[in-house]
């Protein structure tokens, strides 16, 4: 109850920051001081998808979450974009649609026109693209400092990617797991060459809450025999949150300059919500909108969580509102996370290997 009342008045946590804060804001005093030379990949997509409304009670009030697909070329990926080639950071913007792609990076030089900003084609859904990307990064021989895995999908109904995954799963979790596995040697080895640490952070949602231990079963969520967009959904980010875990854990024995932590940007405002003002009665509609972000506030975690300085050394936490915050128990549950690491690596692997093997 705390929690809601200071989301709700905007109040600061002990990070100095609120729910109220923007991305432009947390990262304002870090301008002066954070190096110009870092680059930062952040994952994007180019659809854009709305779930049949979707009721969410926390502390006895109900939200309304929108489970969008976003990426860099959308949403708050675009303003999280924004927001860093402002603060001088050099983007790899991987994205499905470079057109899209393209106006944004168009969008972001209007306003900050020396910004280095590199566009390159990558779908999340297919591990063969993700293998394609990694490869063609690598060969530019760029420092990686920070990598931000914040690219989400949701699907009302059951698809399948080219790999025959479930397509909210595979997009959300495995392909950000795959390539994060194939670009973390290069930010271990720009963190020791430089001297900066690098960070990794990957985007869930407080839906990951909803996710009980009896429905969190590995083959289940490839390939599920009964469907539900919104189980599926919230699923992907409890394994965005236990992939963190586990990862930082293994960080932490290599004594790898390097932490990764997980986040939830908050329920945003956004132009879909508009166009669905229809489908909710005009009472309800009024309370949410009042629950929900802007897109500058949406923002504002994740670039807190990539650039503060008060984050120094600090690894396989949950954040929101620019501050650390509890995930569920099974979120924390360390035996999950390395029963899902060793599972994901065990099934990315060997579909890496039949892919060579065809090629």
């Amino acid at each position: 109850m705390r929690e809601t009342l200071r989301y709700l008045l905007g109040l600061a946590g002990p990070s100095g920051f609120g729910s109220s804060v923007t991305a432009e804001q947390v990262s304002q005093d870090i301008y002066s001081s954070n190096p110009r030379n870092l680059t930062a990949i952040i994952t994007g997509s180019s659809f854009i998808s709305l779930s049949s409304k979707i009721c969410m009670i926390i502390d006895h009030f109900v939200w309304f979450e929108c489970c969008l697909t976003t990426g860099a070329t959308s949403g708050i990926g675009a303003e999280t974009a924004r927001v860093l080639a402002k603060r001088g950071l050099k983007l790899v913007i991987p994205a499905r649609d470079l057109k899209r792609a393209a106006e944004v990076k168009a969008w972001i030089q209007e306003e900050t026109p020396d910004a280095e900003i590199f566009l390159m084609e990558m779908d999340l859904s297919s591990f063969a693209s993700i293998q394609r990307f990694c490869s063609a990064f690598l060969s530019l021989r760029l420092p990686l400092n920070i990598l931000i895995n914040n690219a989400g999908k949701y699907c009302k109904k059951l698809q399948f990617t080219k790999d025959k995954f479930e397509m909210t799963f595979a997009t959300n979790y495995l392909g950000h797991y795959l390539l994060t596995e194939n670009l973390l040697e290069r930010m271990i080895e720009t963190s020791e060459r430089t001297g900066t640490e690098g960070r990794i952070i990957n985007v869930s949602s407080v839906i990951h809450t909803w996710v009980k231990r009896k429905r969190f079963k590995f083959s289940d969520m490839l390939n599920p025999e009964e469907y539900n967009g919104t189980v599926a959904y919230a699923q992907s980010k409890l394994a965005n949150i236990l992939h963190a875990k586990e990862i930082a854990r293994r960080l932490r024995e290599r004594n790898a300059k390097l932490t990764i932590n997980a986040l939830h940007p908050g329920i945003v405002k956004t132009g879909i919500i508009r166009d669905h003002k229809g489908l909710i009665t005009d009472s309800m509609f009024f309370l949410a909108a009042r629950l929900l972000k802007s897109t500058p506030q949406g923002a504002a975690t994740t670039c807190y969580v990539a650039l503060s300085p008060q984050l120094v050394g600090v690894s396989g936490k949950y954040f929101a509102d620019c501050n650390e915050s509890s995930c569920s128990n099974l979120a924390n549950n360390e035996i999950a996370a390395q029963i899902l690491w060793r599972k994901s690596h065990s099934l990315v692997l060997n579909h890496v290997l039949q892919m060579k093997k065809e090629t």
